[in-house]
């Protein structure tokens, strides 16, 4: 019988690793786009599914709402269409960041701002825990800019 390696484990260990965080990505990545569709169709049931009991979220303008604020609010609010870009994931065990740029067409309005999610993994799913975008601002005018993509 073949004995492994230390090394030979470690990457063994490292490729499953990889995997296993890629397989994940793309399950967060499928959960953030049921997020999105369920805003934009004002699906309560989606939401109440993918939002956890103790979510957060701040918007753009800096309110602050809880699940059930959250439920009611895209119970009726309109939003043509959310386009994310530039979106990057970060799994961490069963901890996930989701980050990008976000174009969201609302009532006519057209705006573009940096959002940041963070999703825990529960029962064999993933679940959004919390949630913050902002527009993009310069800091020595405090106007709004467009926002940069991730790392430039």
């Amino acid at each position: 019988m073949h004995k492994a390696t230390p090394a030979a484990f470690c990457v063994f260990l490292a490729v499953h690793i990889a995997v296993a965080q890629t397989d994940s990505r793309g399950e967060v990545l499928k959960v953030e786009a049921a997020f999105n569709e369920a805003k934009i169709h004002n699906d309560v049931t989606a939401l109440d599914h993918i939002l956890a009991v103790e979510y957060v979220g701040i918007n753009q303008w800096g309110a602050r709402r809880d699940k059930s604020a959250a439920l009611q609010l895209f119970g009726h609010f309109q939003t043509a269409s959310l386009v994310p870009d530039h979106v990057s994931v970060q799994v961490s065990g069963d901890t996930a960041t989701v980050d990008g740029i976000m174009r969201e067409s609302s009532g006519g309005t057209q705006m573009k701002f940096l959002f940041l999610r963070t999703y825990v993994k529960r029962q064999g799913r993933w679940q959004l825990l919390s949630a913050a975008q902002t527009f993009s601002v310069n800091p020595s005018t405090m106007t709004v800019i467009d926002p940069a993509p991730p790392g430039q």
